[in-house]
């Protein structure tokens, strides 16, 4: 067993046990509360196409019992204890989470242990959860913002498992049996395939004995985690629907969480569209008053990334607003950032990264993310200062490499006024 700790305000510690499982820590002594994570490596990008939503379904299928717990046992397990348990499932990990107060860690280790080391897969309950997931997969499908998000996926990443939404289908869930679900599980799920992480109210050494007591993953294959394909290039896509409102989502190519380019390129993001004093959110709402909603977003991948600007108008006020968002990115383009908006945005990120440390949830996800991603923990205090040192010359320089309108996909879903949208509404050529 080795362990590596970190000098920082509030150090990292970090083991590796025999069977290659990772421990992680950040002790806060004074809180009397901790969050636990159980990381698995990969995620829905990872899965074969015929299996299309078999990791969500798996994460499913934790909660629905054990060798020693039934689906209700499991849901008291730390409830009664007055913590909790929740997952998800993202497309590059698997999350499963227990909130619980410090003196409750041995009984927070043993019952995540066992969801991800022990699960039954019982045949019924697995019939039973396809209807859950069903219902999932089609309240997804109803919910505006998740579909369009899946639409501009699809066009930015292709027949890539990037491209295909998390939940599977019905036809793929439907499919799904114990052998398949056996089959991914042993080998996604294998020691070296997890991390344990923690922050809060405790002991490291208490962690990794607990950890090593209770932990007896599955011994499968590796998993085979895929690479990002070559861009295609972008498209325009308008899926008719009957909706209120008209939900436009574009999305260009990004960096990957361990370029150092990320860093000119969240602050590029944030005065672009990050908030409410941001240049989309005052132009295009508080200006011109053509959206409710207005903001980017931008994802980090292992091997890439994707940086996405969404708004929400009626139908009639579609080509008007991508019109002048057209005409504000090149403008800023143009122009540049002003130092003020550099500095505003840099601040902002600062006071996010700064007050994210107060939760130990939080802490949490980002030191796992940090092993995950880099394989090394980042202090908040250097990424603040990986943020302060961003000039405007290199805001302004990644806005030019990657918010060049010509860049970006458009994905619309909703009425169509006149005629769907196309490439006339949302050129794909520099002007």
């Amino acid at each position: 067993m080795s362990t590596l700790q970190e000098s920082s305000s509030q150090p990292v510690s970090k083991s590796l046990l025999p069977n290659g499982l990772t421990v992680l820590s950040q002790v806060l002594a004074d809180r009397h509360t901790m969050s636990l994570g159980v990381w698995v490596r990969s995620g829905s990008r990872d899965e074969p196409r015929p299996l299309l939503g078999v990791t969500h379904f798996i994460e499913h299928m934790m909660f629905k019992g054990t060798e020693s717990r039934d689906a209700r046992a499991i849901a008291a397990s730390l409830e009664s204890l007055g913590g909790h348990l929740d997952a998800f499932t993202s497309r590059e990990q698997v999350c499963y989470t227990a909130r619980v107060l410090s003196e409750h860690l041995p009984q927070a280790v043993e019952v995540l242990s066992d969801l991800v080391c022990r699960s039954r897969f019982d045949p019924g309950e697995i019939e039973r959860e396809k209807s859950v997931v069903r219902e999932e997969i089609l309240s997804y499908e109803d919910s505006p913002e998740e579909k369009v998000a899946d639409l501009l996926a699809e066009q930015l990443w292709g027949d890539h498992s990037l491209g295909r939404p998390i939940l599977g289908t019905v036809e793929t869930i439907q499919g799904l049996d114990r052998e398949a679900l056996r089959a991914q599980f042993v080998g996604r799920y294998r020691a070296d395939q997890l991390i344990v992480a923690a922050a809060g109210g405790l002991e490291h050494a208490n962690l990794v004995e607990q950890a090593a007591r209770w932990f007896a993953p599955p011994e499968g294959a590796p998993p085979v985690l895929d690479a990002v394909p070559p861009d295609h290039g972008p498209s325009v896509r308008h899926e008719s629907r009957d909706l209120q409102q008209l939900y436009l989502s574009l999305g260009a190519r990004g960096v990957a969480y361990a370029d150092p380019e990320r860093y000119p390129l969240v602050v590029a993001e944030t005065l672009l569209g990050g908030g409410m004093s941001s240049r989309l959110f005052q132009r295009i709402r508080e200006e011109a008053g053509l959206a409710y909603s207005v903001f980017t977003s931008l994802d980090l991948l292992r091997d890439g990334g994707l940086l996405a600007i969404h708004l929400g108008v009626s139908p009639e006020k579609g080509r008007e607003a991508l019109k002048l968002l057209r005409e504000e990115i090149t403008g800023l383009l143009n122009e540049g950032p002003t130092s003020d908006e550099v500095e505003a945005a840099k601040m902002q990120l600062k006071g996010a990264v700064l007050m994210a440390q107060e939760s130990v949830s939080s802490r949490m996800y980002h030191v796992a993310r940090q092993e995950l991603y880099l394989g090394r923990h980042t202090p908040a205090e250097d990424q603040v200062a990986h943020i302060l040192a961003v000039t405007r010359e290199q805001a302004h320089d990644a806005l030019r490499r990657f918010v060049r309108p010509e860049r970006f996909s458009l994905a619309a879903l909703g009425p169509e006024s006149g005629e769907p949208l196309s490439d006339r509404d949302w050129p794909l050529a520099a002007d």
